[in-house]
């Protein structure tokens, strides 16, 4: 499986570049959802802008695997985030439980595109947009560092 790791900000995708670029199969692009999902075949969006863009109802603890018929420019599949139960957030959490967080976030979203899609698995292409999936952060080492176990895994 390859992946897409973009941002909004330039500077941002560069950062990314820095930490994951030795990583096989993991590319970089800068944009929004459409602008970067070219030529992939799925992308992940936090839960509630991939329900209100896409559909479906929340599922507390499941990721949920939506079809894009929108028409849009994002992938026509969309791995919804699995939402939270209220009170399973740490109200502080700190850098390997968010690092920990992104990593089982996005292990859980391709587990769910696998278990649709058995047959495209292996040369299937995951957009990673790091706003558009809720996993963006202002200190973005710490998503960095979920993002790389992640890779690292696949």
């Amino acid at each position: 499986m390859r992946f897409v790791v973009a941002a909004s900000s330039d500077a941002v995708v560069q950062e990314c570049r820095r930490a994951l670029g030795h990583v096989p199969g993991t590319a970089f692009r800068t944009g929004s959802v459409p602008e970067t999902g070219a030529g992939c075949d799925a992308a992940v969006l936090n839960s509630p802008l991939a329900h209100e863009r896409y559909g479906g109802v929340p599922r507390i603890g499941s990721v949920q695997v939506l079809l894009n018929q929108r028409g849009d420019g994002a992938p026509g599949v969309i791995l919804a985030t699995a939402p939270m139960a209220v009170g399973a957030a740490v109200a502080d959490p700190g850098d390997d439980e968010i690092a920990s967080h992104v990593s089982q976030t996005l292990a859980s979203c391709v587990a769910a595109f696998v278990e649709a899609f058995p047959d495209r698995a292996d040369g299937a292409c995951v957009l990673v947009h790091l706003e558009g999936a809720g996993i963006d952060r202002e200190d973005i080492a710490v998503t960095l560092k979920g993002l790389l176990r992640f890779l690292e895994r696949e």
